[in-house]
């Protein structure tokens, strides 16, 4: 299982990548995902960086656009997280659909209850199909939903591992860290052992950082790297090790 980072702080987004997170959401609670994900994109060189899309606030031809301007940004590392939001199922699975026919770098033509595109607006003439540009920089983006939208089949980020999907090549999750290690360790050993491949982890509120002896920006590398990944990664990692005192710097 991969551990990645469900962030509030832009502070946490560098130390969350460099102690290894497959990948970064930054989560300031406003609807701009693209805005928030190219900032990571920015503060990163290698993390994947996970782009929240939320359904019903633009036209998926807009936001599409959006996403695969993100991916050449990032340079072809944008996972997209869908949020059907508001939208009934029928109307987020219209969306999706244009959406994804939007990546696929072919032209265009989708006529739904919801969306007519190319959109006739201009009258007579215009073409039966458009073009999307840019297309995004990845042969095909990773598209996950925050719930399941029937007859998508697309992976759902979970928040109980009960739910899980074994079969599934891809099963992510989300949950959120306590502080305490004891706690957190039996957290991430119980997300794994449900077959969960990819876990974004949201850090506990600055009380529970304090709990751990870290300061808020050392909390991935300190505590995440050191003590919880190598419960999942590397499950043979020898305890003594990772509970040892860090080595004292040598001198000049």
């Amino acid at each position: 299982m991969r551990i990645g980072a469900w962030l509030t702080e832009v502070a946490d987004v560098r130390p969350a990548a460099e102690a290894g997170a497959f990948g970064v959401l930054l989560d300031t609670g406003s609807d701009t995902g693209s805005v928030t994900a190219a900032e990571v994109a920015t503060l990163t060189r290698d993390c994947r960086v996970l782009v929240r899309v939320l359904l019903g606030t633009e036209n998926p031809v807009t936001l599409a656009e959006e996403v695969a301007v993100l991916d050449h940004l990032s340079a072809g590392r944008v996972v997209v997280l869908v949020d059907p939001g508001a939208l009934s199922d029928q109307a987020a699975a219209e969306d999706l659909a244009l959406l994804r026919a939007c990546w696929s770098g072919r032209p265009v033509a989708h006529h739904g209850a919801r969306w007519q595109v190319p959109s006739g607006v201009m009258g007579e003439g215009m073409p039966e199909r458009i073009a999307i540009t840019p297309v995004p920089s990845q042969v095909e983006l990773a598209v996950w939903l925050t719930r399941a939208v029937p007859g998508v089949d697309l992976p759902e980020v979970i928040d109980d591992p009960a739910a899980a999907r074994p079969d599934r090549q891809v099963q992510p999750g989300v949950a959120e860290l306590t502080g305490d290690l004891a706690r957190d360790r039996a957290l991430v050993t119980a997300w794994s052992d449900a077959g969960v491949t990819h876990l974004l982890l949201r850090p506990p509120a600055p009380a529970g950082r304090v709990a751990a002896g870290t300061e808020a920006a050392t909390f991935f590398g300190l505590y995440v790297a050191r003590y919880l990944q190598p419960e999942v990664s590397m499950p043979g990692f020898p305890r003594i090790m990772a509970e040892a005192d860090l080595p004292a710097r040598w001198g000049r």
